[in-house]
């Protein structure tokens, strides 16, 4: 598996559809994961988002998911082997953040901040 499929395979492993931020289909419904997907070389490390988004009145669905995620990820960190290499996943700094939707009161985002480094 590549170092793409391999990455969106650990997004969409959460229970919910998960797509490359640029690429959400019009017809998705939520609620669903949407991630940040860059690549670099061993030894490189990045700091990425993804975010969680539900239609709700609460923040209570997003924020178990948002929890979830921090417990796979754990204290250590996450490795995701990939063909020829892997990625270890960290958690970001803040972990996670509520964002409002200005068109729509029911949309509830959280956006969760990780680290990403290649272990080429």
């Amino acid at each position: 598996m590549d170092k793409v499929k391999a990455y969106t395979a650990f997004w969409n492993g959460f229970g919910l559809k998960a797509y490359d931020e640029t690429s959400v289909p019009d017809n998705s419904v939520m609620p669903y994961i949407t991630f940040e997907m860059m690549e670099d070389d061993f030894d490189n490390s990045l700091a990425l988002t993804a975010s969680i988004w539900y239609r709700s009145t609460s923040w209570t669905e997003s924020v178990e998911k948002a929890n979830e995620i921090r417990n796979a990820i754990g204290k250590g960190g996450k490795i995701v082997p990939y063909d020829g290499g892997a990625f270890w996943i960290k958690k970001g700094r803040p972990w996670a953040q509520h964002m409002a939707e200005d068109n729509d009161d029911s949309v509830r985002r959280t956006i969760i901040n990780i680290e990403v480094e290649f272990i080429d």
